[in-house]
């Protein structure tokens, strides 16, 4: 691909498909913290993409659901972010073309969000022991 398909803008981009993890998991005012431990789209995004990567799975985003901004992200994301690019593309020259290290990520996030529905939503208990649960 060209450097012109990863042309991005400064927000990273959640397909409808998994819209519905990425609220179920966030905390709340309504929800107890055993079941949304996480406090931001951006950790779940975070979680998703590295599944995502550790199975090598990257599903392109067809419907955008939501999107938050990447001014989120602190440097050690974005290091993790960076990291996986370099080793999808095997490239280091990747790090000078942010539109795609976006795109990678999101990609990964996009396939991940639905193993992280695996193992922390369909297993039955609750959320944070089957965080903790797929750690140990």
């Amino acid at each position: 691909m060209t450097e012109t398909t990863y042309t991005r803008t400064d927000r990273v981009y959640i397909d409808e498909s998994g819209s519905d993890v990425y609220r179920q998991l966030k905390s709340g005012a309504n929800i107890q913290p055993e079941d949304g431990p996480f406090e931001t789209f951006k950790d779940i995004f975070m979680l998703a993409a590295c599944l995502g990567f550790r199975n090598r799975r990257r599903v392109r985003t067809n419907r955008v659901d939501s999107e938050f901004r990447v001014s989120v992200f602190t440097e050690d994301d974005l290091s993790i972010l960076k990291a996986i690019a370099i080793a999808e593309t095997e490239n280091v020259d990747v790090l000078s073309r942010d539109g795609e290290i976006l795109a990678i990520a999101e990609e990964y996030a996009n396939a991940g969000i639905h193993e992280v529905r695996a193992y922390l939503l369909d297993e039955g208990g609750r959320v944070l022991w089957n965080l903790v649960s797929l750690y140990s």
